[in-house]
């Protein structure tokens, strides 16, 4: 009975990841299709879409993002083919995996210092319906990676210190190197984690040097190529482009204004609040906290980047057993070093997404999802302890009421809502757009598509849906820049900025516009819609 339950756990998990795979996100994302093509180049010719070799850094639309999850893809690609699922299943694979980690981590805490195994068994329940991890874990991104590896690295990290497994060293200092070739996150978030772990459980370390010394020295080894590609200037451009401290954020703007105004009227408060340091200290401040609102995490709108629609990151059910956890975290048994390393996990893991813009961003703080749900199993804990075996059993008709309630909730806006109302959102009208594209090619001197709206990077998703043969591109001169106003020309295929004039316009010449940027003077051929049924993209001649 014992193994049959963490066994459910994972069906439950696996079912929650796998189902619809195929149609649910709607169509590959931005991301995905860069992912899946230079996968599929790799593969036929050893090479990304810009001629690279094996590359250690992706450099997709020239945001230059680890190429680890890349390389994961491939088997899957060969295997399958270059489609949706394949780009996909890596993901989930590692989805579930994550959520066994999280058994693994609750049941040694459980059993060693609240004789609770079943702590392990809550924590990977929560995780395995959890809205937050469901989305993100269904998509074809190397963040689930990096979670993954995050969390093995801390589970071994763990198992060395609380249980003394010497081998654990070595591997959770692989896992944490690893990590930083995973996701850009993790280059962040891992170092700052073994700081916390070193200054916490000095002891141990102290009792294991030999061992450290050994893990340290190789998780060295595998961590230097990812931070020397991180700190090149091909690294740097993807900081720079969503770095929160950036000249033309919003935030800069206004406190660099603020700045002027203080310093021409003399006011000395002004000038220290709104200079260089001030102004980075409050956008990393206001960032940070963000990332606690219970308004973010608790609540959600119709569209909002990687929440279903209608919901929160946290089902609304949860927010009493995650205060009840912090509650019974603190009045817990377990050593203080412990706690504060939870307590440390919890800090940490926001901090990627406080240095960049978008905040709060639920991807970039994805590591806060597996702590949450630990803290919050705690608090399933502390009302076992407290209740009879009777008021158990009312108490879990309840519960398991109101959680079935907010599974059907998320069920509906995520499997039937979401897809159909953020179709745009992937741009799935421009798969049937680029297939028609192939059909009538024949009958233009020409086909230009527009990099606008629905047509954002048009020419990877070209290189997707058709397949194109990578030696064949490679031999036409491949990518030369991913930038979003950079001219990419494949063949008779151009893809880029289009006219707006009547007399700008080509004979013989089939174009792509994104619905709400076509110009007049062209006569419609075809429409393309998203799942909703409005239009996305129109295809047009003169």
């Amino acid at each position: 009975m014992k193994r049959l339950i963490p066994l459910g756990i994972i069906i439950i998990a696996v079912f929650f990841r796998f189902y619809a795979i195929s149609r649910v996100p709607p169509a590959p994302s931005l991301d995905e299709v860069s992912i899946g093509y230079n996968a599929y180049s790799i593969i036929q010719t050893g090479k990304d879409e810009y001629g690279t070799p094996y590359p250690m850094l992706l450099r997709a639309y020239d945001d230059y993002r680890p190429a680890l999850y890349v390389y994961l893809t491939i088997p899957f690609v060969k295997i399958l083919g270059l489609t949706a699922v394949s780009v996909r299943l890596p993901s989930v694979l590692l989805s579930v995996l994550t959520v066994y980690l999280v058994y693994s981590i609750g049941r040694m805490i459980g059993k060693k210092y609240c004789s609770y195994e079943r702590l392990g068994d809550i924590a990977a329940v929560l995780l395995s319906i959890s809205p937050w991890h469901i989305y993100i874990s269904r998509l074809g991104h190397e963040a689930n990676l990096g979670l993954t590896l995050f969390v093995l690295g801390i589970y071994l990290f763990l198992r060395a210190v609380l249980l003394g497994k010497k081998s654990a060293w070595i591997w959770s200092a692989v896992a944490f190197a690893v990590s930083l070739h995973g996701y850009q996150s993790d280059k962040i978030i891992s170092p700052l984690i073994l700081i916390s772990g070193t200054a916490l459980f000095r002891k141990e370390i102290w009792h294991a040097r030999r061992y450290v010394l050994i893990s340290g020295v190789l998780g060295i080894l595998i961590a230097l190529p990812a931070v020397l590609a991180a700190v090149s200037p091909e690294g740097l451009l993807r900081f720079r482009g969503t770095s929160a401290f950036s000249p033309d954020s919003p935030d800069i703007v206004t406190a660099t204004k603020a700045y002027v105004a203080a310093r021409e009227r003399g006011y000395v408060a002004g000038k220290l609040l709104y200079g260089r340091a001030g102004t980075y200290i409050g956008v990393f401040t206001k960032n940070y906290v963000s990332h606690f609102s219970p308004l973010w995490v608790f609540t959600g709108a119709d569209r909002e980047a990687h929440k279903v629609p209608g919901m929160g990151l946290l089902y609304l059910w949860e927010a009493p057993f995650l205060l009840l956890g912090i509650w019974a975290l603190i009045k817990s048994k377990l050593p203080a070093s412990l706690k504060w390393f939870l307590v440390s996990w919890i800090l940490i893991s926001p901090v990627p997404a406080s240095v960049t813009t978008q905040s709060p961003h639920a991807m970039r703080a994805y590591a806060l999802v597996p702590i949450v749900l630990l803290i919050e199993a705690f608090g399933f804990w502390w009302v076992i302890k407290r209740f009879s075996i009777r008021q158990l059993q009312i108490m879990a008709v309840v519960v398991g009421v109101v959680v079935a309630q907010g599974i059907t909730v998320f069920w509906r806006g995520y499997f039937v809502r979401f897809p159909v109302e953020q179709s745009d959102s992937f741009q799935y009208a421009l798969k049937s757009a680029v297939l028609y594209a192939g059909k009538q090619a024949g009958s233009y001197d020409a086909v230009q598509f527009s990099n606008q709206g629905s047509l954002y990077q048009s020419y990877m998703f070209f290189l997707y849906y058709t397949k194109f043969d990578p030696a064949q591109y490679h031999g036409l001169g491949g990518t030369v820049s991913g930038g979003y106003e950079e001219a990419h020309r494949i063949g008779k295929y151009a893809f880029g900025i289009l006219p707006q004039k009547p007399s700008e316009f080509a004979s013989k010449t089939l174009y792509f516009y994104d619905a709400k940027h076509l110009p007049s003077g062209l006569r419609t051929l075809e429409t393309f819609y998203s799942l909703d049924g409005s239009p996305a993209v129109i295809a047009a001649t003169l």
